[in-house]
């Protein structure tokens, strides 16, 4: 079998999981052709921390003339990606994208026309949708053990450590990243709408920056120079895995001359135009309703979820890195209760052993069905751009309804002709 040509728009740390995948786990499938980026000395880092020579292009029509890559991943930030996707369907290539596909309504409209133009098709990277714990859960879905699905449950922590980083990095603007409620959330948007095989067509929403931006206590420009460093609770320094000091001195600290790209950014300063904490109440097509939160300041780093339906409900936790002294337990188990009158209850406790390995397993399984190919998928877990819209129009409504103080829906945010003429049907 050919190998797959892959190029690399994005050298960042997500850029450089994926790299690492192709060149070490899954080179006998695909070969990593290119990187693609604006910033000639990350790329340099960026080819040292892979220990591999791979051509490197600033310029995208270069690239794809030269390297000739069949396709296309996208770990660029959030508000390039349809752009990326133009000029990859322009050049012959398919595109896997990560999450989010986009920022804004337009961007996915243009997506979905750009795939009908070109006659391409969008592969979106959910890899949580991969990890045996999320497989688990949705193969019980899809027996119908719960009956019709009524409510849903979903709330998500972001440990400091973990939820300061989205305030360092660019991520903090709107603009660029629609906020947590698109960049984080769409990856939990996304798993209700599998699990529940369902559109979402309306949403309300309350979402407020509580605890960074200029609540904060200390106000500077940067970790790394700041002069509240040895009392400020935010500090980098106090948090900064020794294993990931390369990483950023490599990808990050070494490029800043490039572009100006400072990636340790005050969380404090004034100009962090997103939220920390979210609610959002999601009304689905076939009747069910989601309660969702999320906050960015959690001691601990995880979630709670629970589906209901008519004749069962699921109750589902886990606890995520970080975080793993408050629980020892190595395991993660899901409850299963049905009945529908207090004679014929039953609850089902079903333990997994907990997978340590990235992103909960979620990632090695989606690296394989990517580069060696699809193989079987009974869960579905192959997510194209339809499912991708889905996950993002959920948090993009979601920041229309807090701007608007009421009630948004899918039809009014995405268009009226393309949430109902027929493309955003399929299954999510």
């Amino acid at each position: 079998m050919e190998k797959k040509r892959f190029a690399i728009a994005g050298v960042g740390v997500r850029g450089l999981c994926f790299a690492k995948a192709i060149t070490r786990q899954f080179a006998h499938a695909a070969e990593l052709v290119a990187l693609y980026d604006l910033n000639r000395l990350r790329m340099q880092g960026f080819r040292e921390l892979l220990a591999c020579e791979v051509p490197s292009f600033t310029d995208f029509g270069t690239m794809a003339r030269e390297a000739r890559p069949t396709h296309l991943i996208i770990t660029t930030p959030d508000y390039t990606h349809d752009e990326l996707i133009a000029l990859a369907f322009q050049a012959g290539m398919e595109v896997v994208c990560e999450k989010p596909l986009a920022t804004e309504a337009a961007k996915l409209r243009r997506i979905l026309q750009l795939e009908q133009a070109f006659g391409r098709r969008v592969v979106v990277a959910f890899n949580y949708r991969y990890m045996p714990y999320h497989t688990f859960i949705k193969s019980v879905m899809q027996d119908n053990r719960l009956g019709t699905i009524h409510s849903v449950n979903l709330g998500w922590m972001l440990d400091h450590v973990h939820g300061q980083e989205y305030f360092r990095r660019w991520h903090a603007h709107m603009a660029r990243s629609g906020g947590l409620l698109v960049h984080k959330a769409s990856h939990h948007f996304d798993l209700v709408n599998w699990f529940i095989d369902d559109v979402p067509e309306e949403i309300f929403a309350w979402g407020d920056l509580r605890v960074y931006g200029g609540k904060g206590p200390f106000r500077g420009e940067r970790c790394r120079t700041c002069q509240h460093a040895e009392r400020c609770p935010a500090a980098m320094k106090t948090h900064l895995q020794e294993d990931a000091v390369e990483i950023f001195e490599k990808l990050y600290w070494q490029a800043e001359s490039e572009d100006r790209y400072v990636r340790d950014r005050c969380v404090f300063r004034p100009d962090i135009d997103i939220y920390d904490t979210m609610n959002v109440m999601v009304r689905y097509r076939q009747g069910a309703c989601l309660n969702y939160a999320l906050n960015a300041y959690s001691p601990l780093a995880g979630y709670r979820l629970d589906i209901t339906g008519a004749r069962g409900r699921i109750e589902a936790s886990q606890e995520h890195s970080g975080t793993a002294m408050l629980s020892e337990r190595g395991q993660d188990a899901v409850q299963i209760m049905t009945g529908t009158n207090r004679g014929d209850q039953k609850c089902d406790t079903i333990t997994m052993e907990r997978d340590l390995s990235e992103h909960g397993g979620g990632d090695v399984r989606m690296y394989r069905q990517l580069f060696e190919g699809a193989g079987d998928d009974p869960q579905h877990c192959a997510a194209d751009s339809r499912a991708g819209v889905m996950s993002c129009i959920v948090g993009i409504a979601a920041n229309a309804s807090i701007r608007a103080g009421r009630p948004v829906r899918v039809s009014e945010v995405l268009g009226e002709e393309e949430e109902t003429g027929g493309g955003l049907r399929a299954r999510s």
